[in-house]
């Protein structure tokens, strides 16, 4: 015989049930992982991690490099201060000659300075960028290797130096495989993105709104392993085929309410 189950109990278990579906949703959209270590849901993002490289589609048309928070802090000194290990995210990008590079700035009070040089070690671009701002789009006219720093950026360590690189490719390489949550194949922009984990949820919706799709994701344990922010960090790469503008604007609407600024 069956029991008469109140009405009060059996609206318990609809909202539990409704909570479930809800986490799987966000889950399957972000990819999102509750682990406290480092996972691998993407080549893309755990290769920035792990190898400071990221190798760029032909087909994107602007690429946008995060200077992350503490990225002027040297890993020399006897307290790392960093959260990443790498001063510019991803601290060596491969393009081809059809993309555009941009650097933001997520270091937190810091004003930055890009200088680029050639393979001649001819500087060929210069630029002072304040928090929480972007560079223009800067075009490669012919391929090479470029390389941009900022000497300097550490009182403490006089000796640290901000490096980074930019390889620029032919357009005849094969582009690589990008797992998307969009079926669309075009690819205008691509950024990334350094969150605390535990918040992902919260700005996961701020970026299904604007249209961002993340297309890399890995979580790691930031090297300073401090509470500000939470010791959690996850890594995002984006595409998205909405402006760069917008990109930017979205950027920067989610770096002016991070713990960390």
């Amino acid at each position: 015989m069956f029991k008469y189950v109140p009405m009060k109990f059996m609206r318990h278990i609809y909202l539990v049930m409704l909570i479930s579906i809800i986490v799987v949703l966000i889950s399957s959209v972000f990819g999102i992982s509750s682990s406290q270590t480092q996972t691998q849901d993407s080549n893309l993002a755990s290769d920035i991690l792990n190898n400071k490289t990221l190798t760029v589609p032909n087909s994107v048309k602007n690429f946008v490099i995060l200077i992350p928070n503490e990225a002027h802090e040297s890993p020399e000194l006897p307290k790392d201060q960093r959260l990443i290990n790498q001063p510019y995210v991803p601290q060596n990008l491969v393009i081809g000659p059809n993309t555009k590079v941009i650097w933001f700035v997520g270091d937190v009070g810091h004003t930055r300075k890009v200088t680029l040089t050639d393979e001649n070690s001819k500087k060929i671009y210069n630029s002072i960028l304040h928090f929480n701002s972007a560079s223009q789009p800067l075009s490669f006219n012919q391929t090479g290797e470029y390389t941009y720093s900022e000497s300097g950026a550490n009182k403490e360590d006089p000796k640290f130096v901000m490096e980074g690189s930019i390889t620029v490719v032919g357009s005849n390489r094969s582009d690589m495989h990008i797992k998307a949550n969009s079926t669309n194949s075009s690819m205008d922009n691509m950024a990334v993105l350094m969150l605390p984990t535990k918040d992902i949820a919260k700005y996961g919706t701020t970026l299904v709104e604007n249209n961002m799709d993340v297309v890399g994701q890995s979580s790691f344990n930031d090297l300073r392993e401090t509470v500000g922010g939470g010791s959690n960090q996850t890594l995002l790469v984006l595409r998205t085929d909405e402006p760069v503008d917008n990109v930017i604007s979205v950027l920067k609407e989610i770096t002016s309410t991070l713990p960390y600024s």
